[in-house]
């Protein structure tokens, strides 16, 4: 596994592509009423890149079947050197940042009112400290207590996001004006459920590898539609944050007649 073990990163940089076609979909596929005019390159060019998202996705799930990393998250997901810990646990701490602004700046999140901001502005700044939490017990190698209520935290953002989302959207029958944001926060809060499994002793590698990597290409994707800039950067950071830690996991990763044997 450690050959393919960079693909996150190159699934990444087509997520990083992806929200640059999806820019040009949103400016030129779409007609002076709103509606997506039929045939848009930019939408058939997304829709491409998303396919070919996928199938690298269930590539790398095939491949991870006969493969299994330890079924404790520091050691599953170990992390190498202070280098790449500073920068997996700066960006948990920019996220908790950017939920700040959020609160401070009091602008509009997908319509949500004042009983409903607060959870969401709560859990985006709950789901950096899961991030840099997590960074820190691979990187230590240490149990902490808040391992295991921190590594869910994401994946609760990412449904609460996805439910919001569709919840601005429920009137809106132009799905392709928010069916990207809807399906990265699905992928990402499954995906993350995956990596949360490991720190309660649940491991899925498959699975956990498909919608991890799904989820690195349709948060930049997702990152592009209109939004505060609060907003769109933990999209991307939290993308980021997943090819990183899939890396670990995938290097960590033994043939599983060798664990068996061991």
């Amino acid at each position: 596994m450690r050959r393919i073990r960079f693909v996150p990163i190159a699934v990444l940089l087509l997520g990083f592509l992806g929200a640059f076609v999806r820019r040009v979909e949103l400016k030129t596929a779409f007609d002076l009423s709103g509606l997506p005019q039929r045939g848009a390159a930019a939408s058939a060019a997304l829709i491409l890149l998303t396919v070919l998202a996928a199938a690298i996705a269930l590539a790398l799930c095939l491949t991870s079947r006969g493969y299994e990393a330890e079924g404790i998250y520091r050691k599953a997901f170990p992390i190498e050197g202070y280098g790449l810990f500073a920068v997996m646990a700066l960006m948990g701490i920019a996220v908790m940042v950017c939920a700040l602004l959020l609160l401070r700046s009091g602008t509009e999140i997908m319509g949500l009112t004042d009983g409903a901001r607060w959870p969401f502005v709560l859990l985006l700044a709950l789901g950096g400290f899961g991030m840099t939490v997590m960074a820190y017990a691979a990187y230590t190698r240490k149990d902490t207590v808040y391992l295991r209520p921190g590594s869910v935290m994401p994946a609760l953002l990412c449904c609460y996001w996805m439910v919001a989302c569709y919840r601005e959207n429920a009137g809106n029958p132009i799905l392709m004006e928010y069916a990207y944001q809807c399906l990265a926060m699905a992928a990402g809060a499954v995906g993350a459920f995956g990596r949360a499994g490991y720190a309660f002793g649940r491991r899925s590698m498959p699975g956990t590898v498909f919608l991890s990597t799904v989820s690195i290409f349709l948060l930049p994707v997702a990152a592009a539609d209109p939004a505060p800039l609060a907003m769109r950067v933990p999209l991307v950071l939290y993308a980021a944050y997943i090819a990183l830690s899939l890396v670990s996991l995938l290097s960590a990763a033994k043939p599983k007649e060798t664990e068996e044997n061991e």
